[in-house]
């Protein structure tokens, strides 16, 4: 299975990042209001379906890594068989 990029993922750009306004209320407590300026760059959404992507992209990755690893140990615990069939045979050719 190939990868199959879905999203560019973009950071959010702004004139001033990390800039508010400030009034005072009534009761005497502040008000901040993000005043970031112009948008340079809009970025990617961090919405459900993106993240949810990146979840079900990372679930075959954890399938495949298990399939992978349990070849892997079979392959291993067959080739152990043959050794030790091997070597009992050369002891018995040796003895």
């Amino acid at each position: 299975m190939s990868y199959n990029k879905r999203i560019g993922w973009k950071d959010h750009v702004v004139q001033r990042p990390r800039t508010y306004t400030e009034a005072t209320n009534s009761d005497g407590s502040k008000t901040f209001t993000p005043a970031p300026g112009t948008v340079i760059q809009q970025g990617t959404a961090q919405s459900a379906t993106n993240f949810n992507t990146m979840d079900e992209a990372l679930q075959h990755i954890s399938i495949a890594y298990d399939m992978l690893m349990t070849i892997h140990q079979a392959e291993v615990r067959d080739a152990q068989k043959r050794i030790e069939t091997l070597e009992a045979q050369v002891a018995t050719l040796t003895s």
